[in-house]
């Protein structure tokens, strides 16, 4: 008969739970700005969601508008990495792969909880600033990365910048759009118009 013991379960640092602990809050507070909006999103709801209690989300955020924008860049970060992917593959392909790419990011809870954010910074004067703060990095991130996809060598890194910034605040505008009334049929013909557009605008300043 054998002795051998079962190998024991590597227990966790604190660091590693209160890691673990602050995940799943921030994921929690994402699905309840979704499902009730900013003003919903109450500390019982996230607490409901998360499993674990409301002391959880005191411990670790001030504000809770500290801790909703926070969860905003925490979403962005884990999209990001499936956007990033997904642009590396469409690089040199043509516009529309990259497009389609960046179009796939926008139908997300990550659009829809800064919709929700976006409309409540209005009348919060404690979320507004944070949430331009954390707006302007999203804006960053989103805009190094399709320039990077759309630059075939020819344009220069101004004329990728403003040719990338207008496809991402087209497909904000179409993403509103979706939200309230979908329709894949028109969003592909918006698309068709905007990789028009980006295509223009590119070999403006080439030719």
């Amino acid at each position: 008969m054998s002795t051998e013991r079962a190998p024991e379960k590597k227990r966790r640092s604190n660091a590693e739970r209160s890691a673990a602990t602050r995940s799943a809050v921030l994921d929690a507070t994402i699905t309840a700005i979704v499902r009730y909006g900013y003003r919903g999103a109450t500390s019982e709801r996230i607490a409901e969601i998360s499993g674990l209690t409301r002391g959880a989300q005191k411990h670790h955020w001030s504000t809770k508008a500290e801790m909703v924008v926070e969860a905003l860049l925490y979403l962005h970060d884990k999209l990001m990495v499936v956007t990033v992917a997904e642009l590396d593959q469409a690089a040199g392909k043509g516009i529309r792969p990259v497009l389609d790419a960046l179009w796939r990011s926008f139908q997300t809870d990550l659009f829809t909880a800064a919709d929700e954010l976006h409309v409540a910074a209005r009348s919060e004067g404690e979320l507004r600033p944070k949430l331009i703060e954390a707006e302007r990095e999203i804006g960053r991130r989103i805009g190094d990365v399709t320039t990077a996809a759309l630059d075939d060598g020819r344009q220069s890194a101004r004329r990728l910048g403003e040719v990338g910034a207008h496809a991402v605040n087209v497909m904000r505008g179409m993403a509103f759009q979706s939200a309230l009334l979908p329709s894949p049929e028109r969003e592909q013909r918006q698309l068709t118009v905007l990789e028009q557009a980006v295509a223009a605008l590119l070999e403006a300043e080439a030719g």
